[in-house]
Order: C-alpha cells, then structure tokens, then sequence
C-alpha cells in the first residue's frame, strides 16, 4: 500500500476517498506513519475495529446541549514516548475511535431534532466518514445519505451528495460505472464545486479498473478542461505528463543532500541504468521496502545501474533534512539522496504528480524515461535494460 495525502484541494470538512493526514511536520509526519503501521497489524491479527456508532439516547436533548456535547468530546493524545508498545498502540487507536464514534453519534442525534441547523453541513461529513470507517454502519450511512439527496430543498444535498461517490468509491460495488454514476450526479449537483474534479482524478488514479488508457486520458482532460484553476487540473496534467514523458530525456540535477556534491542525470549517469526513488522517512511502506531496495542496489551497482533517493520529508526547519540524514546514517543507505525540502509541496515530484508513496521511475542508459510504474518491477526491469545495452554473448 502506498502512502498518499489524499485528495488535493479538498476542504478541512470534506475528506475525500481513502484519504490519510498529510504530514504536518516531522514528528507529526513520523507518529502518523507508526501509527498506521501499528493499526494495520491489529486490524490483520483482528485485534481492533471500529466500533458502531451508539443509538441516540432516548431524551431529546437541545441543539445548544448537543452541540456542546460535540465540543465536550476529546480525542486522546498520543505519548510518543511509548510509541514501541504495541499494548498501548492498541489502546490509543480504541480509545480514538470511541471518541469519533461518540462524535457520530452526537451530530446524528443534532440531525435528527433539526435537520436545518446550520453547524450541520460542517458536522455531518465528520459523522459520515466516521460510519463508513466500519462495516457495521457503512450501510446505515448510505441510507441516511440518499435520503438526504432525495430531499431537493436540504441544505446538506451538496454534502450528501459528494460523500455518496466517496462511498461508492470505497465499496467499490457495480464495477467503473458503479463508481463514475455518484461522481457524475455529484457533478450535476454543484458543477462547480472543485471537489468534482478531485473524485475524477481520484477515480482515475486508484479506483477505476476497466478503463481503457485512452479513456483513462480523456477524463483527466475533462479535470483540466472544467476546474482550469485548480489545484487538481494541475496534478492532472502532472499525471498525463507521466504517460507523454516516457521515452524522452529526464531531465534531474540536484545537490545530494548528505555530501552537497551536484549531481545530473543527463550529464553524469548517462549509460547507467537509474532507479528514481520517491520517499520519505516516515513513509511506512517506503521503509518496509528499503531492505529490497538495498539488496537490489548491492547486486546491480556495479553493473551499470544507479538509484536516486528524492525525499518527500517535511521542510528543513521541521525537522526533514535532519530526519533524512539521521535514517541514511543510521540504515546505511549507500546512494544520492535529493532532499526536495517542502513535503507533499516539493517542486519536482509535484510536476511529476507523484501524490502516493512510495513511487519508483527507472531511466535507461540513454537517459530517457522507461517507466513511471516501476514499484515492485525492479527484479525484473533492470536485468531486462541490462541486456538490452549488452553486447552479444555477454548477457
């Protein structure tokens, strides 16, 4: 699985599909990774699950007292000094799931005594995210959701609406059209809510599975052609570019973080191989990978092929750089690394629309672009372009 932060230009109540937190810092950035690895492990060993939202309480409360009681509702704080106790893990991921649950269940019951309140189309999506986090409520969240978007004079219709494709997204029922039909009456709902675009490109890049490439394509021209201005048509483009590039000089020079040497793809590494790396320190799935990455490298650094690390960490003055030269030391990375210095934000892999973690490119000897899709196709890829450059009979 690979670590993305979601959605992009996505508003502070409207998480969209599979979304996780984008680092904030290096600490922030380092506990969250830790903690989705503890949460997978438990999940698998079926240790945890999201509790099911309470039923409302039988007394109807005011709106005031359940809107306190909303604000009364704290998460618990993560000790990261008891970050390695797998008890404790356990414990905190429980206690913050009551709490979101406990959350869902308030709006619900606001909802319910006055659905026209005016805090509830901030609060609602925090409930529906809450109740689609577990399969014992995911069905009474689409129940509620398409009541709602029956009801044309609702105020929560835009809302309603737009978390229908998400959930469409994350049931992945009735196959592409399953997913496409809720974005499109998303769409024709609010068509120029931004977010319509961000479903698109969401369905593109993870969701869609019988899409012709060309199909694939046209959509993602749509997201540039309608949402012009926005921060997905230009992550859009990004990921065409990623199609459009490939067989063409890739052009990279940076200053390697750990010697400060300059370092060009085009003027020093032509005739090598080149693995292109997109990382980060506290990228879960990018560190459970490194021991491959490390042996690949042993075997093939001395026959013509050279990896690139470029780093996705947090910016220099939380933490990233120092977090990026602490883990090279400290796992004996050998090759460059390209400390990008702005997170998700960094310039380069931005223009290359690399929004998941980790993603691997691979340049041929004649430092053209060969592949964009090379993440767990290395075994295979670099012996291939190896052969391809060597002479008959030294294969």
């Amino acid at each position: 699985m690979a670590v993305g932060p979601g959605p992009p230009a996505r508003s502070a109540r409207s998480p969209g599909p599979g979304s996780r937190h984008r680092p904030r810092s290096g600490r922030d950035a380092t506990m969250s990774g830790i903690v989705t690895r503890r949460l997978a492990g438990l999940v698998l060993v079926g240790l945890l699950a999201p509790p099911p939202a309470p039923a409302f309480p039988a007394d109807d409360r005011s709106p005031e007292e359940i809107l306190a009681a909303i604000e009364a509702v704290e998460d618990p704080k993560l000790d990261s000094s008891r970050r390695e106790d797998l008890a404790y893990i356990q414990e905190y991921i429980q206690l913050r799931d009551e709490a979101a649950s406990r959350r869902a269940s308030l709006i619900g019951e606001l909802y319910r005594i006055a659905p026209d309140h005016p805090r509830l189309p901030g609060l609602m999506p925090t409930r529906w995210m809450a109740l689609m986090s577990s399969p014992a409520t995911v069905a009474e969240v689409g129940n509620e959701i398409e009541a709602i978007i029956a009801d044309e004079s609702s105020p929560l219709r835009t809302e309603a609406a737009y978390y229908r494709a998400v959930l469409a997204m994350r049931r992945g029922e009735g196959g592409d059209q399953g997913i496409l039909d809720p974005i499109e009456a998303f769409i024709a709902i609010a068509p120029k809510d931004e977010r319509g675009g961000n479903l698109l490109y969401q369905a593109v890049s993870y969701f869609l599975r019988d899409q012709t490439p060309e199909r694939k394509s046209a959509i993602l021209d749509r997201v540039v052609e309608q949402y012009p201005d926005s921060r997905v048509a230009r992550m859009a483009l990004a990921e065409r570019k990623k199609t459009e590039a490939v067989g063409e000089p890739f052009e990279l020079t940076f200053n390697e973080a750990i010697t400060g040497r300059t370092i060009s793809v085009q003027d020093d590494l032509k005739g090598k191989v080149v693995v292109i790396d997109f990382w980060a320190t506290w990228c879960g799935p990018c560190v459970a990978e490194m021991p491959t990455m490390k042996s690949l490298y042993a075997e093939y650094k001395d026959k013509g092929v050279e990896f690139i690390g470029v780093s996705l960490d947090s910016p220099e003055d939380e933490g990233g750089l120092d977090a990026l030269k602490a883990f090279v030391e400290e796992n004996e990375i050998p090759w460059p690394q390209y400390y990008q210095g702005n997170g998700w934000e960094s310039e380069f892999s931005s223009s290359w629309g690399i929004n998941a973690i980790p993603s691997v490119f691979v340049i041929d000897q004649k430092g053209t672009l060969y592949s964009t899709q090379a993440r767990g196709q290395l075994e295979t890829m670099i012996p291939e372009l190896l052969a391809k450059a060597a002479p008959a009979g030294e294969e």
